[in-house]
């Protein structure tokens, strides 16, 4: 089996903070963006913060790794995680692009992980 992996990291801020509380509406869009981009999910878990800050929380399983993400509503900040192996992940990273808007700042990382992939540093 193939353990190619692709990690991708995101830090995205300006986002709207009333989306960012919206545990419903984030969940429809990952797990819509991870069907689209033909991932496995193999179960999901969304949790909605009630004190605070409001934010939400949320884990996909994949057959090929896994999806997460992390709200701050209050900082108009989301971090998301995806990690995806066999397969590439461009299309959720196209999704969300896509999905956050122009009037955000996003900073995101890739690292590609693996048994083959040479380790450096």
């Amino acid at each position: 089996m193939d353990d190619l992996g692709y990690h991708t990291i995101w830090d995205i801020t300006g986002a709207d903070a009333q989306l960012l509380k919206d545990e419903r509406a984030l969940h429809e869009f990952f797990l819509a963006t991870l069907i689209r981009s033909k991932f496995t999910v193999l179960n999901h878990l969304v949790h909605k913060f009630e004190a605070g800050g409001e934010g939400v929380t949320g884990l996909y399983l994949l057959s090929e790794s896994h999806l997460s993400y992390h709200t701050y509503p209050e900082n108009r900040y989301i971090s998301i995680d995806v990690y995806t192996c066999g397969k590439n992940n461009a299309l959720i990273n196209e999704g969300i692009l896509d999905f956050f808007g122009e009037n955000v700042q996003i900073s995101t990382s890739t690292l590609t992980r693996g048994s083959k992939v040479s380790i450096t540093g």
